[in-house]
């Protein structure tokens, strides 16, 4: 699951469905994000899956990653975590990062990858956009590997909801962020741990998903236990890969929400996804 979120949003951080009323169009909240994968997680060998881990992009726009992008992420990343990722062999050229409309409630993303484990070391990544889920890998591997994903367990009846936790890093300086830059890219990252109330990572960023070197933009963080914020600042990044970090590939846009931050309506570059 970090490859792959490594390879959509490289440089910045360290689900499937509807849940209640739906957000239009396709944009679930993770509940319904991780409902409507489960369907494709329980295809896989290995099961009972459930629900462990979250990631959400949220972007004005839509974009295109090339499959290829994933494969030299998943292969650093094996190889320091012991473990080994499968993509699915039925994988398309091109993974579709479908833009979330403006009008979708708070906490809600047309784009979300979930997590799904089984508690004896074995994971499935599947990815929802807009409202159709689809397999991306299985994640199993040595003793290091398995004593990684069992930390992971599956998030407890009755946590909050992603819109509850944005809505609480909204209330310690999100709102202002995004009143002051409407455009930009949301990312939620939410995990169950062993032990411990799931949290949450909330970052807006002026950076665009594109690459680009001796850029900066704004942003804001917060981190959160359930929905009680435990750290959250604001201030200047480097939209900059990290130099030891070389991304695979490149993007392209596709059809387009809407302008992203940039002068005259042309988007700013910054972190790759």
């Amino acid at each position: 699951m970090v490859a792959v979120v490594a390879a959509l949003y490289a440089g910045g951080l360290p689900p499937f469905g509807r849940s209640g009323s739906p957000s239009p169009p396709f944009a679930p909240t993770f509940q319904g994000a991780a409902s409507a994968g489960q369907g494709s997680a329980n295809r896989a060998s290995g099961g009972p899956w459930q629900p462990a881990l979250g990631v959400a992009v949220r972007l004005p726009y839509s974009i295109t990653l090339p499959t290829t992008n994933l494969t030299g992420y998943v292969t650093a990343i094996d190889g320091t975590t012991g473990c080994t990722t499968t993509l699915q062999p039925a994988l398309a050229g091109e993974i579709q990062v479908d833009g979330t409309p403006a009008s979708a409630k708070v906490g809600a993303s047309a784009f979300w990858m979930v997590l799904y484990v089984n508690g004896t070391g074995g994971a499935v990544g599947v990815m929802v956009d807009g409202g159709a889920a689809q397999p991306l890998f299985t994640l199993g591997g040595n003793t290091t590997c398995q004593s990684y994903l069992r930390f992971l367990v599956p998030f407890p009846t009755g946590a909050p909801d992603s819109p509850a936790v944005v809505a609480a890093a909204n209330a310690a300086g999100g709102a202002s962020f995004l009143s002051a830059h409407p455009n930009a890219t949301q990312v939620f990252l939410g995990a169950s741990i062993v032990l411990l109330l799931p949290t949450w990572e909330v970052s807006y960023s002026t950076c665009a998903p594109t690459i680009a070197s001796n850029v900066t933009g704004s942003e804001f963080n917060a981190t959160l236990s359930g929905t009680t914020v435990q750290t959250h600042s604001t201030g200047t990044v480097s939209c900059s890969l990290p130099t030891n970090l070389t991304l695979p590939g490149g993007l392209r846009p596709a059809a387009a929400l809407g302008p992203a931050e940039g002068p005259a309506g042309i988007p700013a570059v910054g972190k790759a996804i």
